[in-house]
């Protein structure tokens, strides 16, 4: 238990905080070492899942307590027990490795709509096999990583051979292309009055924020000015004063306002990503269609209300269904909104449809936490899966711009009121892992499965 434990805390250390990609290689070599020799793989591959995600997603307790914290990670480690089933059934490093990954495709769409923040690709922002992902995907890096644990967990200089010759050949994967054509973007961090989960607990405190962050900090011309997910932390229909601050404010300034906006959907309240004219017209909005479960709705209510007292407060919202992007100076920009950039789907369809992405989300209820910096990573590697720019803003931080490739260009601190001024380059380009997305997950698994059948074939002629 002792490896295992050890194998889980290096794998962890590939996100932030610490966030060396190298340590997921050196945890899945031990871990795959571990569970192909013990005489109990399942409940092995069990605490190993729990360890690693118990860690990783430790900011998610922050302000709800340990319980739900330790809820959630025992969900994502029943995702593991499959793993040690076949290393135990297959004695195979490749039907382990398989399994790895269809466990990765299945968490991430199951349940409740799926949770892959731990997903091993999503640690590898600093990887030399990052270029990969923009041809197969989230799946074919954490299958690359996999690659390189394999090799690692039997340290033998053929292996160490095969690393470098991959290393090198990886090398050659051309990167994202740039673009010509930019967008001149200011992006507005207005801070929240508090943090945790009472961070909007007076109406208009979060708008008027960043409505007098813009003030201060907007000092030109812009394509557009972004502020983040709730930022406007009330419906403008049923508030007129913030209707008329707002088109005051795109007035002065002369540029338009794309802002997260909390709206009155029939009674029901939906998280939007909405975009106003120059003097306050509402232009395009978007509903964001993949929601947070247990923080924008609640499954299993009565059980969630029986695990944690905040769960009587959370608020059913209602989904978006349609796909909308914001057209701005004649370019399309893709609004993101927070949760949904672990939905491969989503920012597939949004990046297909846009010339760059924008991700409006808000932090302050995991401020303080290593979830801002996690959630950071996972953006720059969207980027370079799509081929998009994206500008990333929170209410709290961290708010950037990042190019097609991964690069963070420009960034602001965390929990300090700020702005970024800068450019989004736009690209039409159409990556392989964005156009065949579907057909390439099922092609990188066939692969794996390929590798574990022939291994299985070389054993029964031995």
């Amino acid at each position: 238990m002792v490896m295992i434990a050890l194998s889980a805390f290096l794998a962890s250390a590939a996100f932030a905080p610490i966030g060396i990609w190298f340590y997921a290689v050196a945890g899945y070599a031990l871990f795959l070492r571990r569970v192909l020799k013990t005489s109990r793989p399942k409940w092995q591959a069990f605490a190993f899942g729990l360890i690693y995600n118990a860690i990783v997603l430790h900011w998610s307790g922050k302000y709800v307590g340990a319980l739900p914290w330790l809820l959630l990670s025992l969900l994502q480690a029943l995702f593991y027990i499959p793993v040690g089933v076949v290393a135990k059934r297959t004695n195979s490093i490749w039907w382990v490795i398989f399994t790895l990954l269809l466990m990765e495709e299945l968490r991430a769409i199951f349940p409740f709509g799926g949770f892959g923040w731990t997903r091993i690709a999503f640690s590898q922002v600093e990887s030399p096999a990052l270029a990969i992902v923009s041809y197969g995907g989230v799946l074919a890096l954490s299958g690359v990583t996999l690659i390189f644990a394999a090799l690692f967990s039997k340290i033998r200089f053929g292996n160490i051979v095969k690393f470098i010759v991959i290393l090198l050949l990886l090398s050659f994967i051309p990167v994202n292309p740039q673009g010509s054509d930019s967008l001149k973007l200011l992006a507005v961090q207005g801070n929240t009055p508090s943090v945790g989960l009472d961070f909007n607990g007076r109406a208009k405190a979060v708008f008027n924020l960043h409505r007098d962050a813009t003030y201060k900090f907007a000092d030109e011309k812009y394509d557009a000015i972004i502020w983040p997910e709730n930022a406007i932390d009330i419906d403008p229909s049923t508030y007129p004063e913030v209707a008329v601050d707002i088109s005051r404010l795109t007035i002065e300034k002369n540029s338009p306002l794309i802002a997260g906006v909390v709206l009155n959907e029939n009674g029901a309240p939906a998280n939007a990503s909405v975009m106003y004219s120059i003097g306050g017209k509402i232009l395009s909005t978007y509903v964001k269609r993949g929601l947070t479960p247990f923080g924008e709705f609640m499954p299993l209510r009565k059980i969630a209300e029986f695990v944690s007292p905040y769960a009587a407060s959370v608020v059913d919202f209602k989904a978006g269904v349609n796909l909308q992007v914001h057209e701005v100076a004649g370019s399309s920009l893709g609004p993101i909104i927070c949760y949904e950039i672990i939905n491969d789907h989503l920012v597939s369809q949004m990046s297909a449809q846009s010339s760059a992405l924008l991700v409006q989300t808000n932090s302050a209820t995991f401020a303080g936490t290593a979830e801002s910096r996690q959630q950071l990573a996972i953006t720059r590697i969207r980027a370079v899966e799509n081929s998009r720019s994206v500008l990333s803003v929170s209410t709290v931080g961290i708010s950037a711009f990042i190019d097609n490739n991964g690069q963070v260009v420009k960034a602001t601190n965390e929990n300090v009121q700020s702005a970024l001024s800068g450019t989004v380059i736009l690209n039409d380009q159409i990556t392989p892992a964005n156009k065949w997305r579907s057909p390439l997950k099922i092609a990188v698994l066939g692969l794996f499965l390929l590798f574990a059948l022939i291994e299985m074939r070389k054993r029964k002629n031995l």
